[in-house]
């Protein structure tokens, strides 16, 4: 079971937030764990720009393997797909109303020597960032069983 104290623990063995969240979904999706986590490898620290954050990202990648449309016309399943990520959008964004870019989930710039040294000061990638993870994975998890 996903707890804040196993992503953290991933964490310090360079599972990155992204990996963590498209690791949980092996089932859902039909994609091994390496699959799932090598196709989420470059969204940490909002791909290190602190641009969107890499759980929602991997999210994203989950909702698109499991409803994505995969040729042309196929306005049916493009519907579903965007209904699931809309759906997704409406209950994170509840729950982080400040929105999905890392440097507005943590209050820094992870890009920027000052963002770092900050989010280092208050230790927000081994606290708030775990935290964010498990709410990604409940939020897909709801979303997914709707």
């Amino acid at each position: 079971m996903m707890t804040k104290e196993t992503v953290a623990e991933n964490f310090k063995n360079g599972i990155d937030c992204g990996q963590v969240v498209a690791g949980q979904f092996e089932e859902e999706t039909g994609y091994s764990l390496s699959q799932l986590r090598k196709m989420s490898a470059c969204y940490a620290a909002g791909m290190m720009r602190g641009e969107t954050c890499g759980a929602v990202l991997a999210a994203y990648n989950v909702i698109g393997l499991i409803y994505g449309h995969d040729e042309e016309g196929d306005d049916v399943q493009k519907g579903q797909m965007l209904q699931k990520m809309l759906r997704f959008n409406e209950l994170f964004g509840e729950k982080y109303p400040q929105g999905f870019q890392c440097k507005e989930l943590l209050g820094a710039d992870i890009s920027t020597p000052e963002g770092g040294k900050k989010i280092n000061e208050k230790n927000l990638l081994f606290n708030l960032c775990p935290a964010i993870c498990c709410d990604v994975v409940e939020v897909l998890k709801k979303v997914i069983s709707e």
